[in-house]
């Protein structure tokens, strides 16, 4: 016979796909007439970017494009210029059911870029990069509820259980005055990260502070190879329906750049310059709430035979946005030859990895750097350096891992230290949401054998010789008596013994 239990539970995410595929980008490029001849190439940079990702027919489909960039030297005026093309991608993933409720988590990652000149005209590149994709659905777990007459010990912790789960694409666009810097005649490099950097719930919507990081290395005047760069910060909010969401929910955010787009506004009509921005994001939320719950981890029956059926439990006690930001000092030398001036600086790609140390939560991974120069007789010059990082994370304290965890340059600032070495101090965000995990086995449910009744015995009390460190649960189980009654009996208060004693024990 099986006792009846309440309706308590909880629900997690669960992994319903977690792949990754290879992506070739084969580029054979041949220069417009515009750009002029290559005499040396000084950066090859594939950059993928996800236009759609869409779940249907237990079929996930990833399409986008990834754009090769070329940063070279001219031949005839020494100066930097760049070049770049696009390659559309589509990957398909399998699952073997499309779930009723799920997020889609994409990621990319460039592996490597080979770039030769055939001529000085053609270009032919050979790359490759990682697309990783998750399917997240939930799973729904029940707490063991005891019926009456029932011995049980608990263990009172903790839950969370995921009652918002949503995602949603969005585009933020808008035009950007740049008639108070130098002028823009040609982007050389670009890049866009984001990030949440407030989130307030109301019941079933979620109101976002964001904001666009953008960065621009562009030429000012193609005929003399001058340079500039622009960093601009676009605030951005957005309103998200999101079923489940209340005020008190604790809301773990990832903000996903999927795609953008930046381009040159030439109107004629004004005299204002302006650069385009495109940005298309991905927003994806994991919202919990957090309850005390008695968690029964053993019990058994005074008056008939029971067996009980336990389970692993996997438990989130804690769920706690993560928005922490540091600086860290590097430092670039060249290896041989003399820098002149620091055209640019910035990070190509942040890593990040986390795990628990020492009831913290530490963020580590890799900074690739990248400086573009001149040396001493004034040619442009390149420089890329690897730096590892590593940092405690403040306000995950006591958790053990990340979600939607995102590191990302925030801001930087550099000089030249001496004529071969700059030093850098970056400011690095790292984002996410960060949980607790417990493990505890648990009471899944308790078969009663009522063919098999307990016989009591005849003496109304029982004289027990126990153990150091023995259990009072244990000896109250094996004796078949209530553990209440033999706490009382012995005027004792908690389940373990300091050291041997005698104990009563009481029989019903």
């Amino acid at each position: 016979m099986e006792l009846n239990t309440e309706p308590r539970f909880f629900r997690l995410p669960v992994k319903l796909l977690d792949t990754v595929a290879e992506q070739l980008a084969d580029v054979d490029l041949t220069l417009p007439d515009y750009c002029p001849d290559i005499e040396k190439i000084l950066k090859c940079t594939l950059v993928p970017k996800i236009q759609t990702k869409s779940l249907s027919g237990g079929q996930l489909q990833v399409d986008g494009y990834c754009v090769v960039n070329v940063l070279y030297m001219e031949s005839e005026k020494k100066t930097i210029r760049c070049c770049e093309q696009s390659v559309n991608f589509s990957q398909s993933f399998s699952l073997r059911e499309t779930p009723e409720n799920y997020v889609i988590l994409t990621k990319t990652k460039p592996e490597y870029i080979n770039c030769r000149a055939v001529s000085p005209r053609r270009l032919v590149m050979h790359g490759a990069f990682s697309l990783y994709a998750q399917v997240l659905g939930l799973t729904k777990t029940d707490l063991y509820s005891p019926g009456e007459g029932l011995e049980t010990l608990t263990r009172r912790m903790p839950v969370g259980s995921l009652q918002a789960f949503c995602q949603e694409q969005f585009t933020v666009s808008d035009e950007i005055s740049v008639a108070d810097k130098p002028a823009i005649e040609s982007i050389l490099y670009s890049a866009v990260s984001a990030g949440v950097t407030d989130a307030k719930a109301v019941t079933g919507k979620l109101m976002l502070n964001g904001e666009l990081n953008l960065r621009l290395f562009y030429l000012t005047d193609v005929e003399t190879g001058q340079t500039a760069k622009l960093e601009y910060i676009l605030p951005f909010n957005q309103i998200i329906d999101c079923e489940g969401v209340e005020e008190q929910t604790r809301n773990l955010l990832g903000c996903e750049v999927m795609s953008y787009d930046v381009r040159l506004k030439n109107d004629i009509m004004s005299d204002k310059p302006a650069i385009a921005l495109d940005v298309k994001l991905c927003l994806t939320e994991e919202g919990y709430s957090l309850n005390e719950e008695e968690i029964v981890t053993d019990a058994y029956s005074v008056s008939v035979a029971s067996a009980p059926d336990f389970e692993n439990l996997r438990l989130t006690a804690e769920a706690t946005p993560v928005s922490d930001s540091f600086m860290e000092k590097l430092s670039v030398k060249v290896d041989s030859g003399k820098i002149s001036k620091i055209l640019d600086i910035y990070a190509d790609a942040v890593s990040i990895e986390t795990a628990a140390e020492e009831n913290a939560l530490k963020a580590k991974g890799k900074i690739n750097l990248c400086m573009v120069a001149l040396d001493e007789n004034g040619t442009p010059m390149f420089v890329e350096r690897s730096f590892d990082y590593a940092h405690a994370l403040p306000s995950a304290e006591g958790c053990d891992q990340l979600r939607f965890g995102k590191a990302r340059a925030a801001g930087m600032s550099f000089r030249l230290a001496d004529d071969s070495t700059a030093e850098i101090r970056m400011e690095l965000k790292i984002t996410g949401g960060a949980t607790k995990t417990e493990q505890v086995k648990a009471v899944r449910s308790v078969e009663l054998f009522e063919d098999r009744p307990i016989v009591a015995d005849d003496c109304a009390l029982t004289l027990y010789f126990a153990k150091r460190d023995e259990n009072l649960w244990n000896i109250a189980k094996a004796h078949n008596t209530r553990l209440n009654m033999l706490l009382s009996e012995n005027a004792l208060e908690t389940l373990a013994l300091d050291g041997p004693r005698m104990l009563l024990i009481p029989k019903l």
